[in-house]
């Protein structure tokens, strides 16, 4: 490596930096300047001097991106990492690279939520351009949901090493490194003991726990492997490691892995073993909703997530007893349930979701008799779709099964990191409900789409932010708006 000192201009990838990082930037990293260039710090704070090794470059090197290795100088916000492998500190003594999924981990709690309140105010300001003295900017919060913050994730993912044991990657990087667990995983989860595993033939770990104490471990099979002789390979360690899966209540998924392109051939049958849906119960300011999400479906993913979200979407809805709502990339139906419930008998929801696996959960869930039904929403009018919101939303003006749903008064939507965009978000415009409520878990695509609906003659009403995803720079944020 090149050490270069500040008086040297050129910089190049392995150089080590003395860097001042200055403020938080949206993707996890932090803000530095050097020799008129600007650098992407990880692992640092506002106000810490640091030494970095440069990872990357921009454009003709306009600005850099580097991970902290040492700190000269550092912030009384600075903590113990809780993680060894995510340590980038260790990881550099270790001649290492320290893995993602708590890049945020060096950081207090109290920090770590103040530094994404300013990520979502700064991605309003700059992508939404809503004022930087707008008072619910400069007033706005990023909220625990949760006391504690390791041991609440109910959904987890691991890569599998070249020594074939569960593995995490590190920030960019294609190269898993070997774990012992996860400490932000619940201990439903880490009593699993995943890492006892030998995972020949194997390319991916997923697992799960429901509310209800079930558990579900899928095995994404590699390419060249048959689901079926992979599965009875593996069978001895799971029964040895886990004794009755029934028992136990853990269903067990053997999937091969998707292939795209024109070769790729008729896929093997999965290889199942228990049932891979899981009971989900959600209880929020006197509701009780109940559902069944396939373990490989989408689901929040902190144990206080869905009961958190559910009350604060249903306040920032503000829905009246017979109204309409829409529920656009609905999942399994978590908002569906709380929308339902607001609008009681007399109500109407629609709930959109593009996922064939979740959209027949939500499916079964809404049916007549449906699980998800509160007494309140036992009579209310639910139809779910499964398709491209874009697409149900261009039937709902036109086509004659839609008519009960062609006014509503709140449009809902949680769409996935890209956004819901342009089009969609014109498509909400032109439906000229009361109010919208955007459910986003990246805060510069709630920007831009913020952005769209100004120009649309839209503003802000209210916004917050929930750690949902704490020690990462993950965050969710949940923004109404009215029209102007």
């Amino acid at each position: 490596m090149n050490h270069q000192s500040e008086d040297q201009i050129n910089f190049s990838i392995g150089d080590i930096v003395e860097l001042n990082p200055e403020k938080v930037a949206h993707g996890g990293s932090f803000v530095a300047r050097a020799n008129g260039r600007v650098f992407f710090v990880r692992h640092s704070l506002p106000g810490e001097t640091v030494r970095a090794v440069i990872t990357g470059s921009g454009p003709k090197n306009r600005f850099f991106f580097a991970d902290t290795v040492e700190v000269l100088s550092a912030s009384a916000n600075r903590r113990q990492h809780p993680w060894a492998p995510a340590d980038a500190l260790l990881a550099a003594q270790e001649n290492r690279l320290p893995v993602g999924g708590m890049e945020f981990g060096h950081i207090t709690p109290s920090v770590q939520q103040e530094l994404k309140a300013v990520v979502i105010a700064e991605q309003l300001q700059r992508l939404g351009g809503i004022a930087a003295d707008h008072p619910l900017l400069e007033q706005l919060t990023v909220k625990p949901v949760s006391e504690k913050e390791l041991g609440q994730r109910t959904r987890v993912h691991f890569g599998v090493d070249a020594q074939r044991h569960i593995a995490m990657y590190p920030h960019q990087s294609n190269e898993p490194q070997t774990v012992d667990g996860f400490p932000l995983a619940a201990a439903a989860l880490e009593n699993l003991h995943l890492e006892q595993l030998e995972l020949s033939g194997i390319s991916r770990v997923d697992a799960a726990v429901s509310s209800t104490g079930q558990r579900f471990v899928q095995f994404t099979v590699g390419a060249e492997n048959k689901p079926a002789v992979v599965a009875e390979n593996l069978k001895p360690q799971l029964e040895q490691l886990w004794g009755d899966f029934q028992e136990r209540r853990i269903a067990v998924r053997f999937t091969a892995e998707r292939i795209s392109g024109r070769g790729r051939g008729v896929r093997a049958a999965d290889v199942l073993w228990g049932d891979p849906v899981l009971q989900e119960n959600v209880s929020f300011e006197g509701a009780k909703l109940n559902f069944e999400v396939d373990g490989a479906g989408f689901w929040q993913n902190h144990t206080a997530a869905p009961a958190t979200l559910s009350a604060l979407v249903r306040e920032f809805a503000d829905l009246k007893s017979g109204e309409t709502a829409f529920d656009l990339y609905a999942g399994a139906g978590l908002l569906t349930g709380v929308l339902a419930d607001a609008v009681g008998e007399k109500g109407h929801v629609l709930s959109v979701e593009g996922s064939p696996v979740t959209s027949s959960n939500a499916e079964k869930n809404f049916a007549r008799q449906g699980i998800s039904r509160t007494e309140r929403s036992s009579k209310t009018v639910i139809k779910v779709v499964r398709g491209d919101v874009a697409k149900v939303l261009r039937n709902v003006s036109t086509k004659p099964e839609y008519r009960a749903f062609a006014r509503p008064d709140v449009v809902v939507l949680d769409p996935s990191r890209e956004g819901a965009g342009r089009q969609v978000m014109e498509q909400i415009d032109q439906l000229d409900p009361r109010a919208i409520v955007y459910v986003a878990c990246d805060p510069a695509a709630l920007g831009r789409d913020t952005g769209y609906l100004r120009e649309l003659g839209w503003s802000l009403a209210k916004v917050q932010g929930l750690d949902m995803y704490p020690c990462t720079h993950h965050v969710e944020t949940i923004a109404r708006f009215e029209r102007r």
